[in-house]
């Protein structure tokens, strides 16, 4: 088989679109904006460098009851990016029957937008590319929900992306947390993966292990200013000297986070 074709995506995860859009208190809307211009940035940053795909890795929307408008402007910034897009769903915004992307069907409204919705895990090929996406359909019901469980196999010489959001643990103390992710799992990858999309996390992270890549993104603005290792995405290119990324700043004030 030939050579696998270069590849470059740009991965982000934990936007938060619509957060703080129930309350009452006013204050909130300029955060909210600003989260709004984040996630805008990201959309140039991959057009800019000319991404085959966006991955989305879970808490696009902050909560169940954003408004309408925030659904428009999400639905129109992924039409502008103009490629494919994955998105997961987070524990912020899950699968289940009548929750958000059951009344909001966003792969109606944005062509070229892939959503994993199957619970059990599904598999996406990227239009024009020598490459394939997995994720899990998050469950709010499901609480023992285990975000890599049931990883496939490699099938052909493709790449081979896979995207979960969860918490990796990091020690004994965090196991009473939810949607877990055990270094053993990341290590058990590297045969059939190249490359997890993790999200879950504000501040980006680096939880690599066993020669398998994984990555958290970070957001592309935090909830609030408390978190000062937010504001970024990351742009991930697979070619034959193997996978690198590199953050790139998305917070759109100057001067802000490290």
């Amino acid at each position: 088989m030939p050579e696998r074709r270069p590849l470059r995506v740009v991965h982000t995860s934990d936007v938060h679109l619509g957060a703080y859009s129930l309350s009452k208190d006013t204050a909130w809307d300029s955060r909210r904006n600003l989260m709004e211009r984040a996630f805008s940035r990201v959309i140039d940053l991959g057009r800019e460098v000319h991404a085959h795909a966006l991955l989305i890795a879970g808490d696009f929307f902050d909560n169940d009851r954003v408004p309408q408008h925030t659904i428009d402007f999400a639905a129109e910034e992924l039409r502008r990016f103009g490629g494919p897009v994955f998105l997961l769903s987070g524990n912020h915004d899950p699968m289940d029957e009548g929750r958000i992307y059951a009344r909001n069907p966003l792969d109606e409204l944005v062509p070229g937008l892939r959503m994993f919705r199957s619970h059990a895990g599904e598999s996406f090929e990227i239009p024009g590319a020598d490459a394939v996406v997995w994720g899990r359909g998050y469950l709010e019901s499901d609480w023992h929900f285990r975000p890599l469980h049931g990883l496939p196999a490699r099938s052909g010489e493709r790449w081979h992306i896979a995207m979960a959001h969860g918490h990796f643990v990091r020690a004994d103390s965090d196991r009473h947390r939810s949607l877990l992710i055990e270094q053993h799992e990341i290590e058990a990858a590297a045969g059939d993966c190249d490359y997890i999309a993790l999200g879950h996390w504000e501040p980006h992270a680096d939880v690599s292990a066993g020669g398998m890549t994984a990555v958290y993104s970070g957001a592309p603005l935090a909830l609030s200013d408390a978190n000062q290792k937010a504001g970024w995405a990351a742009v991930v290119d697979f070619d034959g000297d193997g996978v690198r990324w590199a953050l790139r700043r998305v917070d759109p004030r100057e001067g802000i986070g490290p």
